[in-house]
């Protein structure tokens, strides 16, 4: 039993190293994380912009009937007719609205939407005409990727000595005594 509390006491003295140790390694891939942060951030600001600007010039309101749930994608399809009186499929991503709204949708319900009435870039998404406003409102760049950016900029402040860990010093690197 003695052996078990002195292990126990033991690895309960290694718990700040081994943190310190995690967070060395976590701060050495922070600029990659941030990196990653910065390229998600503008492919979503790029996504929802492009989204709205083709509502704007080709947005077309009209009803349409759900088609299928994804509730693990967050997202549903819906079927509906286009202008031109051919049939019509988009898919209308959940993250936009809050939960109530979309929990209230069900599998043949007619709703009404806007889609995209050309064949631009994201002419297969839709969103809910009654909450076209959330949709314009929601920001640009998202929650989550804030996080990434965050935490990772603060890796890199508070531990600013191992995100350049592994490069050599400039000084030795130019320095002439390469000699034995």
């Amino acid at each position: 039993m003695s052996s078990v509390k002195e292990q126990l006491i033991t690895t309960l003295k290694l718990l700040p190293l081994i943190g310190r140790i995690l967070l060395m390694f976590v701060a050495s891939l922070a600029p990659l994380m941030f990196l990653v942060g910065v390229i998600a951030g503008l492919d979503r600001y790029g996504q929802h912009r492009q989204l709205l600007e083709n509502l704007q010039a080709y947005g077309i309101e009209t009803d349409a009937v759900i088609s299928y749930i994804d509730e693990e994608n967050f997202r549903n399809g819906v079927d509906f007719l286009r202008s031109d009186g051919s049939p019509g499929f988009a898919s209308i991503d959940w993250r936009y609205y809050p939960p109530d709204v979309y929990q209230s949708l069900k599998y043949g319900q007619t709703i009404r939407i806007v889609y995209i009435d050309a064949l631009v870039s994201g002419w297969d998404r839709a969103v809910l005409a009654d909450h076209y406003q959330a949709v314009k409102a929601y920001p640009r760049i998202p929650p989550d990727i804030w996080w990434i950016l965050g935490i990772s900029l603060l890796l890199i402040v508070f531990n600013p000595q191992f995100v350049f860990l592994g490069m050599v010093d400039f000084n030795e690197l130019l320095s002439p005594s390469f000699e034995k």
